[in-house]
C-alpha cells in the first residue's frame, strides 16, 4: 500500500491534470477595443477569430494537441490613459494571455495606447500609427512613423514637390509626417495645412482650390473620411460646372497605405484624369492562403480596411511565432502543455514603476523571421518595429492610373537577399523598371497647338466648315462620325504621327505610350523663388509624365532640370504682322510727315509771300506796273503780278516747277529767292519724311535684327504671357534682353493669354500690333484662310525643339537613336512638308499672281488712298470753279442784253527793238507809231523812242 505521503501527491498531480487538462496546451489570444457604434467591434471580432481559426486548420504553425483560444475584452470606451491601463493589466492578470491585439479605440484620446501597455507586459501588437520616437516596445504591425517619415521624404524629392498642400483629418495624422516637417526648411518646401471638416468635406475641397499650389497629399487616420473625401470629389467633379479640385489641373498622393478603394471606384476616378498616386504593401499571392474567408461581404484583398488587414496579419505573426517556439522546445525534448501555453504567457504588470520583462513569445517575435501576410513581409526587429516589408508605388492619370511607378523597401539589403537580384537604387526608393519603360505605358504629356496637336473630336464638330472641308489634312483627320474618341484616338497631328513612326523603329523597348495633355497648358518655366517648373516640363520634372513632346525649345534653364533627345525641328522667334493689304489707313496718311501745325504755317507763308510779291508789283517803283507807267512795258506785264498771279506764282515754284514770269524789283526777287529757299528744304524734307508712314508696314518685312525692331515706333510688339515658349526665350536670352525690357516699360501690357488670343489682337490692331512667337507655330497660322496675317522679316532668335525627358533616363538615347534614324531616312523632313502643306499653302493663299506672292513688298492701294482722295479732291474743286465762272461769266462778263456782241479786235503784235524796247509789228506799225510820237510830243516825252 502506498503511504500517505505519496497519496497527497498523487491527489495534487490528480487536481493539477483536471485543471489544466481541458486546456491542455492551448495558448489565449487576447483582443482589447472599443465599440464605438458597431463599426468596430464586430468587424475585428470577426477578423481576429477567423485568423485563429486559420493558425489552428494548418498544423504546420502548431501542432497537435496545441491550440488556440480568443477572448475578448471590454468594449466599452474610455477616456483616460490610466483607466485604460488599469482594464488592461486586469485582464491580463486574471486571463494570463499569450499576447494581446490593442486597438486605439479603446481609448480614442489616448497617444498610442499598444506603445505605454507594451512598458508592463508583452507581447502587445497595436494595428494603428505609433508615436514618433516613443520608445514603444509593442509589435507594431503598421510600418513605424520614422520610416513612414522617411517614405514621404523619398516620394516628395522623386516627384520634386516644392509646394503642396497636407490634407488631414486630425492632429494624429502627423505622427507620419513629423520627419518631413522637420525637412521643410533644409527642402525649401511650401507646406499648407488643411484640416478636413468631417462635416463639411464639400467645404474643405473647395479650400483646397483657394491653394497656390495644385499639389496635395491626402492622410487619414479614419480611412473612412479618405474614401468619402475621394467620393464627394469625385462628385463635385461631375457638376456642371465642374468645382473641387479632383481634376486634370491636380495631382494627388494617397498617403493611406492600402486604402481600400473598390476597382468600380477607380474607374470612377479615371474619368476625373487626375494625376493620382497611391501606395500598397507589397504581398505575393503564393501566399494567399491567409486571406480571411469568415466574411463573405469581402470578395477581394483590396476591399479590407488597413487596420483589419494588420490585426489578421497579427494574430498570424503569433502563430509563426509560436510554431517556431514549440519547434525550438521539441527539438530541446519538451513537448505537451509544459510548452504551450508554459513559457509563453503574458507576465502580470508591475505595480511600481520598472522595466516589463519579456517572455519566451516575446524574444520569439523579435528573431526577425518573417512570413508573407496580408500586408505582405511581417517581420520585427529589437523594438517591435515592423522590418523588411515592401511598399508598391501605384501612379498615373486616366488609363494608366494603376500604372506601377516602383517599390520603396525598408531593408534594400534584405530584398536583395530574398529576391536574388540587386535593388538597383542607391536609396531605398527603386523606380529602375519605370524609368527604363519596361512593361509599361510610357506616358506623354503634350500640348494643343496646331499642327502639332489636334484634338479630334473639335476637327470632327468643325468638318461642316468650307474652310477646313477643303483643306485635304483636315478631311482626312476628321473622317468618320463624331464621337467619343478614348485614348490616344483623341488627338490627331504632327506629334502623333511623328510618335507611331518613333515607335516603328525604335528599338530596345516595347514602345507603348499614352498621350495627355499637359493640365495647366503651358510649355514650362522654373519659379526663380520655388523652383517649382510648371507645364510640360514641370510635368516631367515631377515625374507624372516620361517624356513631353511638343513644340519645346531646348534652353540652357530647362537642360538643368530635364534631358534633351536630339532635336527634330528648327525654330525661332519671327514676327506675325497683319497683311499689308489688309491694314485700313486714314484718308491723308501723306499729310502725317507733318503736323497740323506746320501745315497752317505754311499755307500761311505762302499767302504772306503772294501778297508780299503782289505789293512790291503794286508800289515798288521798279516793279512791271511802275514800268508800265513809264512806257517800259505794255499793259500784259502789269497784270503778271496780280495777286491771283502772285499766287500761281508761288504754287508753280512750290511743286519746282519754273514760271514764265519773274519779279522785276530787287526787294520782290530778294523775296522769291527766299521763298525758293523755303520750298526747297521743305519739299525734300517732305519727301524724305512721307516714305516712312507710306512704308510703316512694309518696314517689318526687311528686319534683319532685334536692332531693327527696336528702332520701330509706330508698331508695338508682344508675345504670349508666362508659361509659353516665346516668354521663356524672351526673359533668358541675353540678346533679347533689351527687347523684353522695352516690352516690360510699355504702358499697354504686350503680352497676351495665348497665341489665339493673340492673332485676334494683330488682327483687329490695323497693323499696329506685332506679335512674336515661334515660327513654325506662326507659319503654320499664316498659311491659312483667310490668310490675313503674314511672317515679316528675318529670324530674331534661333532654337530647336526635341522632346524632354527625366535627368539620366534611358529614353533620351532609345528615342533620340529613333529620330536619328527617321532623320536620315528623310521621314522628319516628309512630316513637316506634310503637315504644313509646303507644297499646298502657296495655292490655298498666296500663289494667285506674282503681285500677291511679293504683295508684302509692294505699296497697296491702301497705302496710296491719300493720293488718289486728294485728286479726287482735286478733280472735284477744279469742276466747281469750272461752273462758278461759266456761270459768272454767262451772266456777268459776257455782252449786254439786246445787243448784238462786238466785234473781235485784231490782235496787235509786239516785238522787240534793237535797243531792247518794244515796238508794235504788222499792218498797223505806222498808224501805232504815229500815234504814239504825236502823244508823245503832247507830254513831252521823246517821240523817237520806238525808232
Amino acid at each position: 500500500m502506498l503511504s500517505t505521503s505519496i497519496k497527497i501527491l498523487w491527489a495534487l498531480l490528480l487536481v493539477e491534470l483536471h485543471i489544466h487538462g481541458g486546456d491542455a496546451g492551448s495558448v489565449k489570444i487576447g483582443g482589447f477595443y472599443g465599440d464605438s457604434g458597431g463599426t468596430i467591434g464586430d468587424e475585428f471580432g470577426t477578423i481576429i477569430r477567423d485568423a485563429i481559426n486559420r493558425v489552428k486548420n494548418n498544423r504546420t504553425l502548431i501542432p497537435e494537441p496545441h491550440g488556440m483560444n480568443y477572448f475578448q475584452g471590454d468594449t466599452k470606451p474610455v477616456n483616460a490613459v490610466y483607466t485604460a491601463i488599469e482594464d488592461i493589466c486586469d485582464m491580463i492578470n486574471a486571463q494570463r494571455p499569450s499576447a494581446l491585439i490593442v486597438l486605439g479605440d479603446k481609448c480614442p484620446d489616448c497617444e498610442d495606447l499598444s506603445g505605454v501597455i507594451s512598458h508592463g507586459s508583452n507581447p502587445v501588437f497595436g494595428v494603428d500609427v505609433g508615436s514618433f520616437e516613443s520608445g514603444s516596445k509593442a509589435f507594431k504591425m503598421y510600418p513605424a512613423p520614422e520610416d513612414m517619415s522617411n517614405f514621404f521624404i523619398d516620394i516628395l524629392h522623386y516627384f520634386k514637390w516644392r509646394a503642396f498642400t497636407l490634407l488631414v483629418d486630425s492632429g494624429d495624422a502627423f505622427v507620419n509626417f513629423q520627419g518631413v516637417m522637420s525637412e521643410v526648411k533644409a527642402n525649401d518646401w511650401n507646406v499648407t495645412v488643411l484640416a478636413i471638416d468631417p462635416d463639411d468635406v464639400e467645404g474643405t475641397l473647395v479650400k483646397t482650390t483657394t491653394a497656390k499650389s495644385k499639389n496635395i497629399l491626402l492622410y487619414c487616420i479614419d480611412e473612412s473620411l479618405c474614401k468619402e473625401v475621394l467620393e464627394k470629389g469625385y462628385d463635385m467633379n461631375n457638376e456642371n460646372p465642374p468645382m473641387g479640385s479632383l481634376n486634370s489641373k491636380y495631382t494627388w498622393i494617397l498617403g493611406n497605405l492600402d486604402l481600400s478603394l473598390p476597382e468600380q471606384f477607380k474607374d470612377q476616378l479615371e474619368s476625373t484624369n487626375a494625376y493620382m498616386t497611391y501606395f500598397t504593401m507589397n504581398f505575393t499571392r503564393e501566399y494567399q492562403y491567409t486571406i480571411p474567408s469568415a466574411k463573405s461581404s469581402y470578395d477581394s484583398i483590396y476591399s479590407f480596411p488597413m487596420r483589419e488587414k494588420l490585426a489578421f496579419d497579427a494574430v498570424l505573426a503569433i502563430g509563426h511565432a509560436l510554431g517556431r517556439f514549440v519547434k525550438r522546445k521539441a527539438e530541446q525534448g519538451q513537448t505537451g502543455a509544459a510548452v504551450l501555453p508554459g513559457d509563453t504567457q503574458m507576465l502580470t504588470c508591475p505595480t511600481a514603476v520598472g522595466k516589463a520583462s519579456p517572455n519566451d513569445l516575446t524574444e520569439e517575435l523579435m528573431n526577425g523571421h518573417g512570413f508573407e501576410g496580408m500586408t505582405g513581409n511581417v517581420a520585427f526587429d529589437e523594438n517591435g518595429n515592423r522590418v523588411n516589408y515592401t511598399i508598391t508605388i501605384f501612379s498615373g492619370r486616366g488609363d494608366t492610373l494603376r500604372q506601377l511607378r516602383g517599390e520603396w523597401t525598408q531593408n534594400p539589403a534584405y530584398l536583395e537577399d530574398r529576391r536574388g537580384e540587386d535593388w538597383q537604387s542607391p536609396g531605398n526608393l527603386n523606380t529602375t523598371a519605370f524609368r527604363i519603360a519596361k512593361d509599361r505605358k510610357i506616358r506623354i504629356v503634350s500640348i494643343e497647338v496646331p499642327p502639332f496637336l489636334f484634338l479630334r473630336e473639335k476637327l470632327a464638330q468643325s468638318s461642316n466648315d468650307d474652310e477646313r472641308f477643303h483643306n485635304y489634312r483636315y478631311k482626312r483627320q476628321s473622317g468618320g462620325a463624331i464621337g467619343q474618341y478614348t485614348g490616344n484616338g483623341r488627338y490627331e497631328g504632327y506629334i502623333m504621327e511623328l510618335m507611331e513612326r518613333i515607335r516603328s523603329v525604335i528599338r530596345g523597348i516595347d514602345f507603348e505610350y499614352q498621350v495627355e495633355l499637359v493640365p495647366d497648358g503651358k510649355y514650362g518655366a522654373g519659379s526663380s523663388y520655388s523652383k517649382i517648373w510648371n507645364g510640360m516640363v514641370g510635368e516631367v520634372v515631377r515625374g507624372t509624365a516620361d517624356v513631353a513632346a511638343g513644340p519645346i525649345t531646348v534652353t540652357a534653364s530647362r537642360q538643368s532640370v530635364v534631358d534633351f533627345t536630339l532635336p527634330f525641328m528648327a525654330t525661332g522667334i519671327q514676327a506675325l504682322t497683319l497683311h499689308t493689304s489688309y491694314v485700313e489707313h486714314g484718308p491723308f496718311r501723306i499729310m502725317y510727315p507733318f503736323t497740323v501745325e506746320v501745315w497752317f504755317l505754311s499755307i500761311f507763308v505762302f499767302f504772306l509771300v503772294a501778297l508780299m510779291i503782289w505789293a512790291a508789283n503794286r508800289f515798288d517803283p521798279y516793279e512791271w506796273k511802275r514800268a508800265t507807267k513809264d512806257g517800259k512795258a505794255t499793259e500784259d506785264h502789269t497784270k503778271d503780278f496780280t495777286f491771283s498771279n502772285s499766287l500761281w506764282f508761288c504754287a508753280s515754284t512750290l511743286f519746282l516747277q519754273s514760271s514764265d514770269k519773274s519779279p522785276r524789283s530787287n526787294a520782290a526777287r530778294c523775296i522769291a529767292a527766299f521763298w525758293y529757299l523755303y520750298v526747297l528744304f521743305m519739299v525734300f524734307l517732305y519727301i524724305v519724311n512721307v516714305q516712312f508712314f507710306i512704308t510703316s508696314q512694309t518696314r517689318l518685312n526687311y528686319i534683319k535684327s532685334v536692332a531693327d525692331l527696336k528702332a520701330e515706333k509706330t508698331i508695338k510688339y508682344g508675345t504670349t504671357y508666362k508659361g509659353s515658349d516665346s516668354y521663356h526665350v524672351f526673359k533668358k536670352t541675353k540678346s533679347l534682353k533689351s527687347m523684353w525690357h522695352k516690352m516690360n516699360n510699355d504702358h499697354e501690357s504686350p503680352y497676351v493669354k495665348d497665341l489665339h488670343e493673340g492673332v485676334d489682337k494683330v488682327r483687329k490692331s490695323n497693323g499696329r500690333f506685332t506679335l512674336l512667337g515661334p515660327s513654325p507655330i506662326l507659319r503654320y497660322i499664316a498659311s491659312q484662310k483667310p490668310c490675313d496675317v503674314d511672317i515679316a522679316g528675318a529670324y530674331l532668335h534661333r532654337g530647336q525643339y526635341a522632346f524632354a525627358v527625366a535627368k539620366d533616363s534611358p529614353l533620351r538615347d532609345h528615342i533620340s537613336s529613333a529620330l536619328e534614324a527617321l532623320r536620315d531616312n528623310g521621314v522628319l523632313e516628309d512630316l513637316e512638308r506634310d503637315w504644313w502643306d509646303l507644297d499646298d499653302r502657296w495655292n490655298r493663299c498666296r500663289n494667285q499672281t506674282i503681285f500677291e506672292r511679293d504683295g508684302a513688298y509692294s505699296l497697296f492701294v491702301n497705302d496710296l488712298n491719300s493720293l488718289y482722295y486728294m485728286l479726287t479732291i482735286g478733280i472735284v474743286v477744279s469742276f466747281m470753279v469750272f461752273i462758278a465762272e461759266y456761270v459768272y461769266y454767262n451772266c456777268f462778263g459776257g455782252s449786254e442784253k439786246g445787243h448784238a456782241p462786238s466785234q473781235p479786235k485784231k490782235k496787235k503784235e509786239i516785238k522787240r527793238s534793237k535797243d531792247g524796247g518794244f515796238r508794235p509789228s504788222g499792218n498797223n506799225f505806222n498808224d501805232t507809231r504815229g500815234k504814239i510820237q504825236n502823244d508823245g510830243g503832247a507830254r513831252g516825252g521823246d517821240a523817237n523812242m520806238w525808232i
